[in-house]
């Protein structure tokens, strides 16, 4: 209960409940402003700080509370220091190599307080949902703000967030594979609807690289869920519906203009003519992950430095905001072998983990998130990541399966052998 009174506001109640409150509003507004670090820098950084308080007060809450600290803040902040003492044998110290420290530290508060929220499976089902409502409400946001008549332009995703659309489709893709998960583990059909709005905004946003994970997403969730009663009839439904979405890009025109002419030209760049005259954009990207190999080449165990890939191409090439289009090269150039290994460190820890949960003790959560890991490992080798928000957000989200898999396997095979009785 809220009241004011001789100029004080009070909340009255759970305290509990109320950091809680807090906690999932502020998640929610973090997550819509996607890219707050471009645009709002302050948003970005607010609530990084908000999301981490609520957390703390919600741990304080509880009784017999878990961690203080979880391991992935650890092991954020190895990779973090290590990133900030590369700046020792850097060619470029500027505000822009700055930039890049201030991120990290925004991204450890915010997967910190991922870590702390979720306690238990429900915790993060309810994380789960909370992430399918923020990016439904981004899509419907570019809906709103993006004229009618560029819907089909292949941009879909840059208009609201005021970024580049391929990352506004890889979030979309992760509560597509999410609402996909409520509806084909949990039952609940109504999220069917969500998983067609999320495959149609991502044909629309032109990124090929997250229609490969939309697709790919279900099937692979699907091929891993061996435990489903109707398995092979399952995994061949799964697959045309594929093919379907596959053939529906090809031939309607709307999706061709918007996805369709881009896979073409991607085949032909890969077997037929690597030339900049087939797709121009792939002959650059292929171009720029070279120029890191080369880095990486001079410097292999320390690399360049953080941030010093973009200062390098732009001071050397003359070529402003590029980056290298691949996150495993971006980290080879900048941080060497140490800092490569320190980073996916954690994916690694993290994949086993859920391998086990998913696989042992069919938790339906780990498989969830089992999959986004191996999708996001495959998608890595096209864009970069690891000075991101938003992408770790899920990978805290992923982390905290790690924990509370376990539990909710076991609690899925009580409930089957209890029906079966």
């Amino acid at each position: 209960m809220v009241s004011f009174k001789k100029g004080i506001l009070r909340i009255d109640g759970n305290k509990e409940n109320t950091a809680r409150w807090i906690y999932e509003l502020t998640f929610v507004i973090n997550t819509i402003t996607l890219f707050a670090f471009n645009d709002v820098k302050f948003i970005g950084t607010l609530t990084g700080i908000v999301m981490l308080a609520a957390a703390m007060l919600l741990w304080l809450g509880r009784k017999n509370s878990r961690v203080v600290i979880p391991y992935n803040t650890a092991w954020y902040v190895a990779f973090t220091v290590f990133s900030a003492i590369s700046c020792l044998w850097s060619m470029f110290i500027d505000t822009h190599i700055a930039s890049y420290f201030l991120r990290m530290v925004v991204i450890i508060a915010s997967i910190t307080s991922v870590s702390i929220y979720v306690d238990t499976a429900e915790d993060l089902e309810r994380l789960i949902k909370l992430f399918i409502l923020s990016m439904t409400i981004i899509v419907f946001m570019e809906f709103a703000v993006t004229p009618s008549d560029e819907w089909t332009s292949g941009v879909m995703g840059s208009h609201f967030s005021g970024a580049n659309q391929n990352s506004v489709a890889f979030l979309v893709f992760c509560a597509e594979l999410m609402a996909f998960y409520e509806f084909y583990s949990r039952g609940r059909k109504r999220y069917v609807f969500l998983i067609i709005l999320f495959v149609v905004f991502v044909i629309l946003s032109g990124s090929r690289k997250a229609l490969f994970a939309a697709v790919a997403g279900p099937l692979m969730f699907v091929f891993f869920s061996v435990y489903k009663r109707n398995y092979l009839f399952h995994i061949i439904l799964i697959a045309a519906l594929a093919a379907l979405i596959v053939f529906i890009i090809m031939n309607d025109v709307n999706a061709y203009n918007s996805i369709g002419k881009r896979f073409e030209s991607m085949l032909e760049f890969w077997f037929e003519d690597r030339s900049h005259k087939v797709d121009n954009s792939l002959y650059m990207r292929s171009y720029y992950i070279q120029l890191a190999q080369e880095m990486f080449g001079e410097s292999p165990v320390f690399g360049k430095g953080m941030g010093n890939f973009a200062r390098i191409i732009d001071e050397v090439y003359e070529l402003q905001g590029v980056y290298s289009h691949n996150n495993f090269w971006q980290i080879l150039s900048e941080l060497g072998i140490v800092g490569f290994f320190i980073y996916y460190s954690m994916y690694a820890f993290i994949i086993i983990k859920l391998i086990r949960n998913a696989l042992i003790h069919k938790s339906r959560i780990s498989l969830l998130f089992l999959t986004f890991m191996i999708l996001l490992v495959v998608l890595e080798t096209g864009f970069v990541t690891y000075n991101s928000k938003m992408p770790h957000i899920v990978i805290a989200i992923a982390y905290t399966a790690t924990y509370v898999g376990d539990a909710d396997g076991r609690k899925y095979s009580y409930i089957e052998n209890h029906t079966e009785g």
